[in-house]
């Protein structure tokens, strides 16, 4: 969501990812005066769109995956209807998830005793 500064004249001036006092009119990013505002800022920014969108690639994964957990979960598709290129995906990513939580929660345990033992206070 974005929302936009205006001036007095309810011309828009900026525009940012969250509302605030100065930032209060919500707007749609295909707006031309919006569009017109991100594509400056972009230009002007050191990272380039490319860089941005994959920075947020392994973001929107996880979201994708939770997603279709919620899906299934809730009975709305069948995990066996997604094409099989994505079921195995998806089953490898959950995999290495399970392994890398499994090795924090360990690495957890460890570290309660290691406190315990020598005396020291992990907080």
């Amino acid at each position: 969501m974005l929302y936009a500064k205006v001036d007095a004249d309810g011309v828009i001036v900026d525009v940012a990812t969250s509302q605030s006092n100065e930032y209060k009119l919500l707007v749609a990013p295909n707006d031309p005066t919006v569009a017109s505002i991100l594509e400056k800022k972009f230009t002007s920014a050191s990272t380039s769109t490319q860089e941005i969108l994959s920075s947020s690639d392994g973001e929107m994964m996880r979201i994708l995956e939770d997603l279709v957990d919620l899906l299934t979960e809730k009975r709305l598709i069948q995990f066996t209807e997604l094409p099989l290129a994505a079921q195995k995906k998806l089953l490898g990513r959950k995999w290495v998830r399970g392994v890398h939580s499994n090795n924090d929660e360990s690495l957890m345990i460890e570290n309660d005793h290691l406190g315990e033992d020598s005396g020291d206070s992990l907080i």
